[in-house]
């Protein structure tokens, strides 16, 4: 029966088809894609740069200078390293959760 003002195909959230499980026309798989797209590019150019930065402090320790500030320059560079280290571990755990595999 055909009841006027009333549509017998009923219409999902944000005007996608109702049915739970009909995955070939929902936009979340495409945006799920996108962000992980987004998650691999900057993780891969945020390990270029830790490895970068690494390569440079290493070159940095037979910089022949003696002294307070000399001391004080490979103390904040030994920090940084150290958070680097723990950058370059939470880009991986996040690789993990955006590919599901944490």
């Amino acid at each position: 029966m055909n009841i006027p003002g009333i549509n017998p195909t009923p219409a999902g959230v944000a005007g996608n088809s109702a049915a739970p499980f009909n995955y070939g026309v929902c936009p979340c798989h495409a945006a799920v894609q996108r962000s992980r797209d987004l998650v691999a590019t900057q993780r891969a150019s945020t390990i270029a740069t830790i490895d970068r930065t690494a390569a440079a402090i290493v070159c940095s320790k037979d910089i022949a200078w003696a002294g307070p500030a000399s001391e004080e320059f490979r103390s904040r560079l030994d920090e940084f390293r150290s958070k680097a280290a723990l950058l370059a571990d939470d880009m991986e755990a996040t690789h993990r959760l955006v590919w599901g595999s944490a």
